[in-house]
């Protein structure tokens, strides 16, 4: 899975690829009578941010190197977040506009309009019956990000142009708030990053258990007390070699509360996984709580399309997933 070795800073760049752009071609001349029909389940508990489905849940209850395949709709909250049609980070839905990622896959030399979000998505190679394709309204890199350390402050939230539509494979997680309790709680990382020192890359979304470990015993492995600071989080299986690699970073570290699953930590750095001694190492989520929550309600909607392109594009939203397949081989 990925690791990587004054104000927000919003990324911007050029023309999107080809082949989204021929998906929306093809999204106008779909039919609507083709429409999908979406039902929302009444959650009664905790809410995503600005949104009416509860964040945490999945339906299913329960290759990181040293991982295994996922199941569909295991980790529904999961995104892939391609660059030119190449997956190059992960990340999690945690709002039906906001995506939950690392500041270094959207670094500066980056251009907005390249990047690709998909949710829904468990292979690579093949769309899902719910994979949905995003384009990136606007990404908001934390301010401290870069400035006391080489990776600190890696945190982004990225906005999409349009809205998710929610389904048993599709759902937010929830974020943690910053009082929360990691003792003895369940741990799993999610990615597409390389699956083994020699660099096998997997077209499945690989799982793995990960121990959390203490920031002081952290520390320690490291060899430094300066180089794992308080924003960050540690974890990582030492005894199995279960570890996060290139590819992995965004994505999410989640953890089982009560049968809600919060996002404790955001893939960030490591030694990779050529040293899976050492532990990998995640932006802490709970750090970073009250400046997610604060973005996502004081940040303006994007422009919303027409009623009537509006209705077209939700109503065939399960219709071009062959297409999405196709067209991702050119």
């Amino acid at each position: 899975m990925a690791a990587l070795l004054s104000g927000p800073r919003v990324v911007r760049g050029a023309p999107p690829p080809a082949a989204p752009r021929l998906l929306l071609f093809l999204l106008f001349l779909l039919p609507a009578q083709a429409a999908a029909v979406v039902h929302r389940r009444p959650w009664s508990e905790g809410r995503a941010l600005n949104s009416d489905v509860a964040c945490g849940h999945r339906y299913i209850q329960g290759k990181i190197v040293g991982g295994m395949d996922a199941l569909e709709r295991k980790w529904p909250w999961q995104v892939s977040v391609q660059y030119r049609g190449f997956h190059v980070c992960g990340g999690s839905i945690i709002n039906e506009y906001w995506i939950l990622s690392a500041a270094h896959c959207f670094d500066r030399d980056k251009s907005i309009e390249a990047f690709d979000i998909y949710v829904g998505l468990v292979d690579l190679r093949f769309a899902g019956s719910h994979t949905q394709w995003f384009e990136v309204n606007k990404v908001i890199v934390h301010p401290t990000y870069e400035v006391y350390h080489p990776v600190g402050g890696d945190i982004a939230l990225v906005q999409l142009k349009s809205r998710i539509v929610f389904f048993d494979s599709v759902l937010p997680v929830c974020i943690a708030p910053p009082d929360v309790n990691l003792h003895n709680v369940t741990c799993w990382s999610t990615g597409w990053g390389l699956i083994s020192p020699q660099g096998h890359i997997p077209d499945k979304l690989q799982e793995a258990q990960m121990p959390l470990i203490s920031l002081p015993l952290c520390q320690l492995l490291y060899g430094h007390l300066s180089y794992i600071m308080l924003d960050m989080l540690c974890a990582g299986d030492i005894r199995n070699v279960r570890t996060v690699c290139e590819g992995d970073s965004g994505g999410p570290l989640v953890c089982e509360f009560n049968h809600t699953w919060l996002q404790v930590g955001v893939v960030s750095w490591g030694r990779g996984c050529t040293y899976p001694l050492y532990p990998a190492v995640y932006a802490r989520v709970s750090y970073f709580s009250k400046w997610i929550h604060y973005y996502i309600e004081h940040t303006p909607l994007p422009f919303q399309p027409l009623p009537a392109l509006s209705l077209v594009l939700g109503a065939t939203i399960s219709i071009p997933v062959t297409i999405l397949a196709v067209l991702s081989m050119w």
